[in-house]
């Protein structure tokens, strides 16, 4: 499954979402979803200080604030067991997700973690730009994405630096078992590229600081 020599930049977020969150919450998808968009929700720029240690910049394409207690990590090269737990590396798929991973570094793509948290799943995210492929970046082609592979994912409309996105949160169990709640944020930026910034925690463990990192999600 995914031979290194088809990976492309196209298919990395389809691929990880595939493995590390593989199946989304009981609950049927939304009627809206038929539709092609979510029910009418107002497009609005996330309000708030959005504080923190930021990370990325002109190479990710993006900035996020880390805050409070947050720390940037490489899960492919820190072997502690919280890291790798918390991207799910461990389980079966751990080395097929460690690189994809790789192949994110290279696009510029980064990663934070709770560092609070010392065993276990510590809360994480992801944040940076990736290549449509050939399914493009046309907003609602990336909604439905989001829905075909998150059941029962709740989508909303916003606007991050001025483009519209939308935020997506779902509950999902990982190939490694492991279930967690997941907010994520993707924008599209050109005909080729999107960005977006993913949180993700243990079920029922979203820390209150989530709020503050979307807030903190701008366009570099």
């Amino acid at each position: 499954m995914f031979p290194s020599r088809l990976i492309t930049p196209g298919v990395l977020s389809l691929a990880l979402l595939a493995l590390a969150g593989c199946s989304g919450s009981d609950k049927d998808e939304p009627a809206a979803s038929q539709g092609g968009s979510a029910s009418p929700t107002t497009a609005a720029e996330p309000q708030g200080g959005g504080t923190g240690t930021p990370v990325g910049g002109p190479n990710t394409g993006v900035t996020v604030g880390l805050p409070e207690g947050w720390k940037q990590v490489d899960p492919t090269q820190d072997a502690s067991p919280v890291v790798q737990t918390s991207f799910h590396l461990s389980g079966d798929r751990g080395a097929l997700i460690k690189e994809l991973m790789g192949e994110q570094k290279k696009l510029g793509i980064v990663w934070g973690i709770d560092s609070s948290v010392t065993s276990g799943f510590a809360p994480n995210l992801a944040a940076g730009c990736d290549k449509g492929g050939i399914i493009g970046t046309e907003l609602e082609t990336l909604k439905e994405k989001a829905r075909r592979l998150n059941k029962g994912a709740e989508i909303t409309d916003l606007t991050v630096s001025g483009k519209p996105g939308f935020k997506m949160t779902n509950t999902s169990t990982g190939s490694d078992g492991i279930a967690t709640d997941q907010i994520e944020v993707t924008v599209p930026v050109s005909d080729e590229r999107y960005c977006f910034v993913k949180l993700e925690a243990a079920q029922g463990a979203m820390p209150p600081a989530a709020e503050q990192i979307v807030t903190s999600f701008k366009l570099a």
